[in-house]
Parts: structure tokens; C-alpha cells; sequence
């Protein structure tokens, strides 16, 4: 398989560029930001989000949370003026998720929280083991992200993705932490044609599949092997810092 190139700056650009149409065609994204929140507690002095995008979590967050200071960040630059103008309080940095060790030096958080975007790190294993460092005593860490099945139809007809946590590394994370909860879900999308299914994942910001070459070939054997279905893999993981 070809693994998708993780250049940050082309990350960025694919985003900002489906920013008007993610939130409509985020369906599964949505679905897994509502789960993700309701595992969290109802108040949390310091909140950090993790690749914030365009507010789906931060805005369940600001409706189900008490907290004295949100913090997030994201690779967009241009993000900055919307969210700070749509979600009062929130403090947004355009940063790199895999320098988090760098973020804020000295402060650290009761909640560090992200949904669907760890895939995109170049080591997730090591930002997870980042973030727990960043975390204060009894600190939590709620996750909601893709796992090893994620558009597995993808990758059995282009040959083309990202690389995602297995379990046997999510199982070795978590034992040197409090597993809170920890579950995988199977999601099924089905679309009336395979064009239609591509679009769908270059409006949610993936646009590695721009850079493969989509033959009528590969477009005849989706939809006679696979029925034009997407599968999504999300994974949620909460984990709580040691005292």
C-alpha cells in the first residue's frame, strides 16, 4: 500500500480548502465527536483541544462543559478569526500537534481532548505519550479517532492511505495509564455512485486521493466488489494521568 504523505503544509491546504462543505459531509466525524463528549466529566479547570478544525467538537464542548480556560489548536492559520470570533474565551494557536511538548511552556491541563485528527500525526503513539506528560495529576485525556479498517475499501482498490494505531500499540499505551474506556465501532456510508464517494472524502478534507490517478477501471471494480460503501473505523480511548 501507498502510504499517504504527511506534508503538514498540504494537510492544511486540503482542510482549509473543504472547510464551507466539512461540517455537512462530516457525518461520521460529527457522530464521534457527540460520543466522545459524553464520556467527559461536566467540569474541567483547563481544557486543551487538539486539532480543532472548524469548532464541531469545541462547540459540543462549550455546550456540555464547565471550564475556566479553553485552549486549541490546528494547523490553519486562517481558522483563528472564526473560532475566536464563535467561541468566546477560546484561546487558538496555529500549532503543530506533534510539538505539543513545546505548547504553552509550564502550563498544563486537567483535559486534553481531540476527535478525528491524531490519524494525521507522523508518530500518534508518541503524541499520545506527549499528551499524558502535559496532563496534571488525575488528568484526562479523551481521544476519538481511526483505526487499522478505516477506508479499508480505499486501500484494497487505489492502494493509497494513512497508516492508523493498531491495537496491539493502543493495548501497550494503556497500560501505563488508567484506562477509562475503550471501544472500536464499525460505520457503513453507501453512496449512489463511486464519484460521489470520492467527493465525500475530499470534502472532509482528504485530499490525498487528488495525487491518485482514478481510473474508470478502478471506478468499475468499487462498485462491483465494495457497492460504492466507505467504512469508517473511529476508536475512543480515555485514558487518566496517575496521581
Amino acid at each position: 500500500m501507498h502510504t499517504l504523505t504527511l506534508n503538514k503544509k498540504t494537510i492544511a491546504n486540503n482542510f482549509y480548502k473543504s472547510r464551507s462543505v466539512y461540517e455537512e459531509n462530516a457525518l461520521v466525524q460529527r457522530k464521534m465527536a457527540q460520543k466522545l463528549v459524553s464520556f467527559l466529566d461536566t467540569s474541567y479547570d483547563t481544557v486543551l483541544e487538539i486539532g480543532c478544525g472548524t469548532g464541531m467538537l469545541t462547540k459540543l464542548v462549550y455546550g456540555s462543559c464547565h471550564f475556566k480556560n479553553y485552549y486549541a489548536i490546528d494547523i490553519i492559520e486562517k481558522n483563528k478569526e472564526f473560532l475566536t470570533e464563535g467561541f468566546p474565551k477560546l484561546h487558538y494557536t496555529c500549532f503543530d500537534m506533534d510539538m505539543i511538548e513545546n505548547f504553552c511552556p509550564g502550563q498544563n491541563f486537567d483535559l486534553i481532548l481531540s476527535n478525528a485528527a491524531i490519524q494525521w500525526s507522523t508518530n500518534p503513539k508518541l503524541l499520545i505519550q506527549s499528551c499524558m506528560e502535559r496532563l496534571n495529576p488525575q488528568g484526562t485525556l479523551a481521544l476519538a479517532f481511526f483505526g487499522e479498517k478505516n477506508f479499508s475499501e480505499i486501500k484494497d482498490i487505489f492502494n493509497v492511505g494513512l497508516t492508523y494505531l493498531s491495537q496491539d500499540e493502543l493495548n501497550e499505551i494503556g497500560k501505563k495509564y488508567d484506562i477509562v474506556h475503550s471501544s472500536q465501532e464499525i460505520l457503513e456510508l453507501h453512496f449512489p455512485d463511486t464519484i460521489s464517494l470520492l467527493r465525500h472524502i475530499k470534502n472532509t478534507g482528504v485530499g490525498g486521493m487528488s495525487r491518485t490517478a482514478v481510473k474508470k477501471e478502478h471506478l468499475r471494480q468499487y462498485a462491483q466488489k465494495h457497492q460504492n460503501i466507505l467504512t469508517y473505523n473511529p476508536v475512543y480511548c480515555i485514558l487518566k494521568k496517575h496521581s
